[in-house]
């Protein structure tokens, strides 16, 4: 829920918002949220992140590199995929061609350095990976709705990576509960998520166009 310290428009006026006022309101009221409450849903995502669907029986997993105060710490999401020796990829902004490549990531501490933004990503001597060889993956937002439609950055890095994954690879988002809300703006080239994972619900989305959703789990 968004911190009663942050104010809220109206429904009316909330759906007029553009999306670069929905991410100030989000960026907002993530950052009025208690130290003990966030810690709190942190610990509760990472206690269930491994059972969601599709993860167990994936062999390689692209996860990111939290890097914003606003996003959730990924440091113990990457250690439980080492820890189940599950192959690790990481995203790479390419600044040139306006996309993300994903490289094949098997040590953070010696295989990430500052790239765009001092955002830490792969070291592009890397070996990069075709992103059809991904089996699950987990996508950032500031925002998601119940459909699964998500509110990014900006850069539409992820609306354009998402479909270049195979059909069968389920996406995933996880997100704290003021991060769950409906009426930010939704454009043709949003790309949805199979499912977002928050401190106390598992919500199903209605994925990507083609995508072969897994049975819930």
């Amino acid at each position: 829920m968004i911190p009663m310290d942050v104010p809220r428009p109206d429904v009316a006026t909330a759906r007029l918002w553009s999306k670069r006022q929905w991410r100030r309101f989000l960026r907002d009221a993530i950052a009025a949220l208690e130290v003990a409450d966030r810690c709190t849903q942190e610990s509760a995502i990472v206690a269930s992140f491994a059972d969601l669907p599709g993860w167990s029986a994936a062999g390689t997993v692209l996860l990111y590199a939290s890097a914003f105060p606003e996003e959730i710490e990924t440091g113990p999401l990457l250690a439980i995929a080492y820890g189940s020796g599950k192959r690790v990829a990481l995203p790479r902004v390419d600044p040139i061609a306006g996309r993300l490549r994903v490289y094949r990531v098997e040590d953070p501490r010696h295989d990430l350095a500052p790239g765009v933004l001092g955002i830490s990503e792969p070291r592009p001597e890397l070996p990069e990976m075709d992103p059809r060889a991904i089996d699950w993956a987990l996508v950032p937002g500031l925002a998601f709705n119940e459909q699964g439609y998500r509110l990014g950055r900006g850069a539409g890095h992820y609306d354009r990576l998402l479909p270049t994954l195979r059909p069968d690879c389920p996406c995933w988002a996880i997100a704290l509960a003021c991060q769950l809300v409906d009426g930010f703006p939704i454009e043709s080239h949003d790309i949805a998520v199979d499912g977002i994972l928050t401190p106390d619900r598992r919500i199903r989305g209605v994925g990507r166009p083609g995508g072969q959703r897994p049975p819930a789990a």
